[in-house]
């Protein structure tokens, strides 16, 4: 039989919710409730008091949930006590804040499983993404318009879109909920103590605006509420890349005066590639919600809320970097002198040195980025009847992101002999993670245009045509979710006290394009290069002088490009196809829910009885290009395509056993499943090309690795066991132990696999017989393993010590979580190592908070860590980068005064300071080329982003 068209059933859902309202609406006309007298509204009234609001608010939430919860709430209409959500949600126990390039936290890891296995909900409604996967970029929330959020870390039936590790459902305020109308108008500067990193792009300065409105009409049968944020805060960031420690001398590296190693017949290990950088990040988000609330009767309830972001970025950056690998293309042979080494167990570091020759080049870069979400979502509830009541749900989100990243490259050259100028250097690397420097022996080496040019400087070598001298990469990503659902609920008598019914229907579509044009230079009338730099596109220059360089050139690349002086040309298909895709989604639930509330054997039982049935069906569409990039063919872009469509019955229960006597315990089973990344179910492959090795040589006429999506993945799947004891003590004070294992019984790995190589492009070298069969790394689904931990966490008033104490208080949690499961590396390109640990889980976390509040006055310091970590993020380039992380600490303060009396009653005085130790980011990697001891770790990437001081007032009214 044929179905119907999706659109339509979403119609017929939508009608189906306005007729419900409109029928509701009427009745409760006819039988609108007498206006309640003075007493009952004063009755109804909240009074709204801070940091011990906020937390008696998440203690009652946590206590009087169902499942096993951790909730935020907000200390005031607009004051959430952190910088946004994510630093909120990082502090609480069994969740870690991972920080991004600009030191923001913007994804939040669950139970030690990465970010893409938690579910994301705004107002219980599955959320759009703004990157070319699931997990939701926590930094598109302004915090002043989020009034709660609650962590599911275990399922609830009625909730549709959950995640495998856990759910955060934002909530935005509801103006019923409170008693009168209230105004609250809230303004903040704020200062990175790394100052201006580059000029002209935003200052060290930035600022921080809020207004909310909420009242009620109509006898409070209507509430309304708007709320607009402004954020304009700028990121300083100091970056430097340890590519690379390694002995190259027995490959035949180019070089003399090493100093010999200590230990073997090596030399000292040398910074093989190095890269400094330095960045200014202009951040600037408009937020917006609007909520108007209707409840004309205890039958009837109805609202419709609208959120919207608009997050614009432009990041100006320079970097310098060096590569002693390029010796050998550069046909040079530099001299080392002035070494100072370091012995760290068997291997000898040549940590200082100064080197005649250094083939380095100095990029330019400029980033523009623009998010733009909005999310709307209707939902009504009627009362039937005594015992039922029917609730509809209609929500649409959508996310457009839209970025330009610019870059061109240059180096030293020598005009009247037309050659590439290699200058000499002196470096202090040391091998602990401290300050790292490449100093210029030559105070102009890198900053005077007349000494220098554009292009790819021999030695580099990244690009074989001579004309490249940068690039311009425009991804786009178009995210859409539509969903309707409806419910049924019953009151029960007995065992179950309350049924709930429903249907869901969701259908996402996501849009991933990966744009690139290169940037090549012109010719002139002699048919050479025309490598100068236009006078009109130099800008003042890098002052980086934090990594031992005082000047270096910079350019305006968006100029550059736009004064014509150079060429656009179209990139390389087999690089920009990899990455494209068209994935759709149509997911049907089906879910019920029984809620218990019983006493027995002389305690208090409640909890749920809960089964979800659900039925995905996706599709997908990609390219591939079986053409030769260096003479592009469209007619050889083919487009694939693919799909599957899976069912899956979750069942789950939730049990509460309360003691009467401020003990509770928990136990929660579930089933659950998270379903795969968008980007890895794209039908898309790159093209794999011969290497260029010569003929007879090991590795003669092998292929590169292509990378390919695998539309016919189905989801991670886990059985889940916790159990929680709590103890409470009053409104804010609590303790809590709690233990969970989570079983995967499917994972998702990238797996090496071999394909056909007949119809790729059979280029090679002279003499060389391309192999038959090429690599392909693609993601498959396998076997799992298991996730288990233990959480603490515990608030406690000062007052319930001693009465001298009180409005003191402190809130801590700690976590410790372990793995079995390995993330496999088949790509020996990548990393040596075969297993990398579960990506997202740090080993240990933990966090303290201690505040006071009284008579007005209020102050809080919290820090949060968590232990090393793998992370996988995805660059500019939208490819995978996996990284082994340090350990991270972060430490803020804050302290408040708001009068309570007087003219200056409602106005509150804040001072902040975040990042207070100025603790880098910082990553390890292993040692490359001949090492005595090759699995000793070096640092990485290290990025400092300074030390952010706020200081705001906020007037309520």
């Amino acid at each position: 039989m044929r179905q119907p068209r999706p659109a339509l059933r979403l119609t017929t859902l939508a009608a189906a919710s306005g007729l419900l309202f409109a029928s509701a609406a009427a009745h409760a006309q006819v039988a609108a409730p007498a206006a309640k007298d003075k007493d009952t509204q004063q009755l109804e009234t909240v009074v709204v008091k801070g940091i011990r609001f906020s937390l008696e608010t998440s203690v009652a939430t946590k206590r009087n949930s169902d499942s096993i919860v951790e909730a935020i709430s907000a200390e005031d209409i607009g004051k959430l006590p952190d910088a946004s959500i994510a630093e909120s949600l990082a502090r609480l126990p069994g969740l870690t804040g991972q920080r991004g390039p600009d030191g923001r936290v913007n994804v939040i890891s669950i139970r030690g499983l990465s970010p893409e296995f938690s579910g994301v909900l705004l107002n219980g409604r599955e959320i759009v993404s703004s990157n070319d996967s699931r997990a939701v970029e926590y930094d598109q929330f302004p915090a002043e318009l989020v009034n709660a959020a609650t962590i599911y870390k275990t399922p609830d039936a009625s909730l549709v879109g959950q995640g495998l590790s856990g759910t955060v459902n934002i909530q935005t305020l509801r103006p019923l909920s409170l008693g009168s109308r209230q105004v609250v108008v809230s303004l903040r500067g704020e200062r990175n103590s790394n100052g201006t990193m580059v000029p002209g792009v935003t200052g060290a300065t930035g600022m921080r605006f809020s207004a909310s409105y909420v009242d009620q009409f109509a006898n409070r049968t209507l509430g309304v509420a708007v709320g607009f944020a402004r954020l304009d805060s700028p990121s300083q960031t100091k970056q430097t890349e340890l590519v690379e420690y390694g002995d190259y001398t027995p490959y035949g590296l180019p070089l003399t005066g090493n100093a010999p190693s200590k230990v073997g017949t090596g030399q000292a290990l040398l910074p093989m590639y190095w890269t400094a950088q330095t960045a200014t990040k202009k951040n600037l988000r408009d937020g917006l919600v609007a909520v108007v609330e209707y409840k004309p009767s205890d039958d009837l309830h109805s609202q419709v809320d609208l959120y919207y972001s608009k997050f614009k970025t432009h990041e100006v950056a320079g970097k310098w970097q060096q590569s002693l690998f390029g010796n050998w293309s550069a046909g040079i042979t530099p001299a080392m002198s002035n070494i100072t080494t370091e012995q760290i167990g068997n291997n000898t570091f040549a940590t200082g040195a100064t080197i005649s020759q250094l083939v380095a080049n100095v990029g330019s870069m400029d980033t523009r980025r623009t998010d733009d979400i909005v999310a709307l979502g209707w939902n009504t509830s009627l009362k039937l009847n005594e015992n039922w009541k029917a609730v509809t749900d209609l929500s649409y989100s959508r996310d457009k992101r839209n970025e330009r990243y610019a870059e061109a490259y240059g180096g030293g050259y020598d005009y009247a002999n037309k050659a590439w100028t290699y200058g000499a250097y002196r470096w202090n690397v040391p091998t602990n993670g401290d300050p790292q420097t490449f100093t210029p022996v030559l105070a102009d080496q890198l900053s005077n245009p007349a000494k220098m040019a554009f292009g790819d400087v021999a030695g580099m070598d990244w690009v074989p045509n001579e004309a490249w001298l940068g690039a311009i990469r425009h991804p786009e990503v178009k995210d859409e979710i539509k969903s309707a659902r409806i419910s049924l609920e019953r009151s029960l008598d007995g065992f179950f006290s309350h049924l709930t019914l429903g249907l869901n229907y969701t259908e996402r579509g996501k849009d991933v394009a990966k744009n690139e044009d290169r940037l090549l230079m012109k010719k002139d009338a002699n048919g050479e290069f025309i490598r100068s730099i236009p006078t009109s596109v130099v800008q003042q220059p890098f002052d980086m002088s934090w990594a031992g360089i005082p000047q270096m050139l910079r350019v305006d690349v968006p100029g550059l490009v736009a004064s014509g002086a150079i060429t656009l040309e179209e990139g390389q298909f087999s690089k920009w196809v990899a990455n494209n895709s068209n994935v759709r989604e149509k997911v049907r639930t089906a879910f019920s829910k029984l809620d218990i509330d019983t006493d027995l054997w002389g305690l208090s039982l409640r909890g749920n009885l809960g089964l979800q049935v659900v039925h995905a069906s996706q599709s997908s569409e990609g390219w591939e290009y079986r053409g030769n990039d260096e003479m592009p063919d469209k007619s050889l872009l083919f487009k694939r395509t693919g799909g599957t469509s899976y069912t899956d019955v979750l069942p789950s229960i939730n049990l509460v056993a309360d003691f009467r006597n401020n003990w509770i315990a928990r136990l929660g089973l579930a089933t659950s499943i998270v379903r795969p990344n968008i980007v890895d179910m794209r039908a898309g492959t790159s093209t794999p090309a011969v290497n260029g090795d010569a003929a007879g040589t090991p590795h003669a006429g092998e292929w590169t690795t292509a990378y390919a999506g695998n539309p016919e993945l189905k989801p991670w799947r886990a059985a889940g066991i916790d159990l929680s004891v709590e103890r409470y003590f009053g409104k804010r004070s609590y303790v809590s132990l709690a233990g969970f294992r989570k079983n995967l019984l499917s994972y998702i790995y990238n797996q090496l696999t071999a394909v056909d190589a007949s119809g790729f492009p059979q280029v090679a070298p002279p003499g060389v017989t391309p192999k038959p069969i090429a690599p392909m790394i693609q993601p498959r689904n396998g076997t799992g393993g298991k996730v288990e931990g233990i959480e603490f966490a515990a608030a406690l008033e000062g007052g319930l010590l001693a009465k001298a104490l009180d409005g003191f208080g402190v809130i801590v949690s700690a976590s410790k979580l372990r793995s079995s499961i390995k993330d496999q590396n088949p790509d020996p390109t990548v990393s040596t190592a075969r297993d990398v640990p579960l990506n997202g889980l740090s080993g240990r976390s933990n966090s303290v908070t201690l505040y006071y509040e009284r008579d007005g006055f209020s102050a809080r310091f919290s820090q949060r860590y968590r232990s090393p970590f793998t992370a996988t993020t995805r660059d500019i380039f939208l490819n995978n980068t996996t990284l082994q992380q340090a350990a991270d600490k972060v430490a803020d303060m804050q302290i408040g005064y708001a009068f309570e009396e007087g003219s200056l009653k409602g106005l509150g005085l804040t001072l902040q300071v975040g990042n207070i130790y100025d603790k880098p980011t910082m990553n390890y990697k292993s040692l490359g080329g001949e090492a005595p001891d090759k699995t000793q770790l070096m640092p990485n990437y290290i990025r400092y982003f300074g030390r952010t001081t706020t200081v705001g007032l906020t007037y309520k009214f």
